[in-house]
């Protein structure tokens, strides 16, 4: 029989035992930092896996938005983020491109993912997945580029004959990668052909400033001041007649572009025996004048096609024209050139506002310069033997040249049956003074006839006394046997020109040593004003290379190739303009 006091003290001292409470509570406890825990893990693996999946769409978009990329961008960006296990769709995908294969010229690629992260212990309080997104975008876009490609087409470049054929094939190469694609007219090419002198052709002469203009051909004289600036002219301030200088309306000093002298159509090179020009200083075949701000491959590569190989090398007035064609000083005859429907150069309407400045943050300005040599002589007609009538008599029939008698009057030699005007024998075809009207100007004459030629017919054989006629070229009344006189061959720019009728040489020449200054003062001009110059020693010299390398931008801008391998040089050149800029 139980007793019930001892039931309620038992229910009572139940009721006041805490032993084994601690363990409930810790048990609690370690619930929660289960869960907890868990919660961080998921967090954990779930952030882990947002960030990679967020650096395969950087990746992918990157990949994809590369302008070199061939595979379509959204196949690209499919393609990278199914390998780390996410599928999206095209809608997801936005391309904005410019441009088309195989060159584009800007290309902007992003792309969204939706994603969900399954949890691990997260679900064990309802939350099975864990959203996330992520965001990624590239682009990248080609800046204005302006390009000046210079190309040797000297007389040394047709031996052998592959040696130029080989310069054609990757030139045109060039051409075609540089530009093929391009159709947002972004892309400008100035082709700029050399050799003796560089040839601006009939419409782009008529465009700048100069004297001595005359139609036998287009090449300009340059100074030695000249090639201190980028800009094809130098300028000084205008005076009126009365020598005053001009202003404008708010009084400041007006300024005019300094005249660059025209260069004569002449052959120094011709043997006596013949008349007619052979090699003339300035080469009058129409594809090796300049073609400007072109961004047709069929106009650029057919001129490369049709040259042919003659004359010196002049690289120094070669980079003067390529370094002018890109400077913004030339923007007039650009658009003077484009606005003229009938000079047969056509310059796309969007190159109006080129060239660009070089301090333009957009535009990228190139000059490829490819030599198979040195610099070697240029010869110049003197000044004074350019202006005014020749002493040269020239109709069908009867070719004279007037003498000084040294009495206050003139004698006529004729050249063809080697006579006086006065004799009276059969061997003259009459006795007279031929008539003004055949009279020759300077020009006209150097057009029409060779030195030598002219020398030896007007000097040697009128005297038979010259020991050296060559050098009577100037000299209409020169005392042939009362010593040397300056050498045709030895005189040069930096030597002072004679100033008397008697002592005036026929041509001055620039030497090599002239020539090699100014190629590196227009070079360090070019580089300085921001232009990248690639330069190709094509089969040259160690000396050659030496100046080559010093004109380009760096030593790694500089290519020394033989053979076929100027294609390689050409094809790096044409990757590295086409290394495009990349912002994100």
């Amino acid at each position: 029989m139980f007793r019930s006091g001892f039931i309620g003290s038992r229910v009572a001292r139940f009721h006041k035992d805490e032993e084994g409470s601690l363990i409930i509570f810790s048990m609690f406890i370690f619930l929660t930092m289960i869960i907890f825990g868990g919660i961080a893990v998921d967090l954990m693996l779930y952030e882990n896996r947002r960030t990679h999946v967020q650096n395969s769409t950087d990746r992918a978009v990157l990949a994809a938005a590369n302008i070199k990329q061939t595979v379509p961008a959204k196949e690209v960006v499919k393609d990278y983020l199914a390998k780390v296990g996410i599928e999206v769709d095209d809608d997801d995908i936005d391309v904005q491109q410019v441009g088309t294969m195989p060159v584009v010229t800007g290309r902007q690629v992003s792309v969204k993912v939706d994603a969900q992260s399954p949890t691990i212990l997260m679900n064990m309080i309802g939350i099975d997945w864990l959203p996330y997104g992520a965001v990624s975008e590239a682009e990248q876009s080609v800046n204005d580029v302006e390009v000046s490609l210079v190309l040797d087409i000297s007389g040394s470049m047709g031996s052998p004959a592959s040696k130029l054929t080989n310069m054609q094939n990757a030139a045109t190469d060039f051409v075609e990668g540089v530009l093929e694609g391009a159709e947002d007219n972004r892309v400008s090419v100035s082709l700029v052909p050399y050799s003796t002198q560089v040839s601006a052709g009939p419409e782009l002469i008529q465009r700048i400033t100069t004297e001595h203009n005359h139609d036998y051909s287009h090449c300009v004289n340059f100074e030695p001041e000249d090639f201190e600036t980028t800009a094809i002219h130098r300028w000084r301030p205008k005076v009126d007649d009365d020598g005053e200088l001009v202003e404008d309306s708010d009084g400041n000093p007006v300024y005019e572009p300094i005249p660059l002298s025209q260069t004569a159509s002449f052959d120094p090179w011709a043997g006596w025996n013949s008349r007619s020009r052979y090699y003339s200083v300035c080469r009058e075949e129409s594809y090796v004048d300049i073609l400007p701000w072109s961004n047709s491959i069929t106009d650029l590569t057919t001129r490369i096609d049709a040259f042919t190989a003659s004359g010196n090398t002049s690289i120094d007035v070669a980079m003067k024209w390529a370094t002018a064609l890109l400077d913004p000083s030339m923007n007039d005859a650009l658009n003077s050139l484009k606005d003229d429907t009938t000079d047969g150069i056509d310059i796309d309407p969007e190159f109006a506002v080129r060239p660009r400045d070089h301090t333009y943050p957009d535009v990228l300005k190139f000059i490829v310069l490819m030599t198979d040599g040195i610099n070697t002589t240029q010869y110049t007609i003197d000044e004074a033997l350019k202006e005014g009538m020749s002493n040269m008599f020239w109709d069908y029939n009867d070719h004279w040249m007037e003498v000084d008698n040294g009495s206050g009057g003139y004698d006529y030699w004729n050249l063809d049956d080697r006579c006086w005007h006065y004799e009276d024998r059969n061997t003259c075809n009459e006795t007279r003074v031929p008539d003004e009207d055949t009279r020759l100007t300077n020009l006209e004459m150097w057009n029409d006839m060779r030195m030598r030629w002219r020398a030896y017919n007007g000097f040697y054989r009128r005297t038979w006394s010259a020991p050296d006629y060559y050098n009577a070229l100037g000299g209409y009344n020169a005392p042939y046997d009362q010593g040397p006189r300056i050498p045709i061959h030895a005189r040069t720019v930096d030597e002072p020109r004679h100033d008397t009728a008697n002592e005036l040489d026929p041509y001055f020449d620039a030497n090599v040593d002239t020539k090699d200054k100014r190629l590196d003062a227009i070079c360090t001009k070019a580089k300085a004003a921001g232009v990248v110059v690639f330069t190709i020693g094509f089969e040259v010299t160690d000396a050659s290379a030496e100046i080559m390398e010093k004109c380009a931008s760096s030593d790694q801008h500089f290519y020394r190739v033989n053979g076929e391998d100027i294609q390689y040089a050409f094809a790096s050149i044409k990757n590295q303009i086409n290394q495009l800029k990349l912002t994100q």
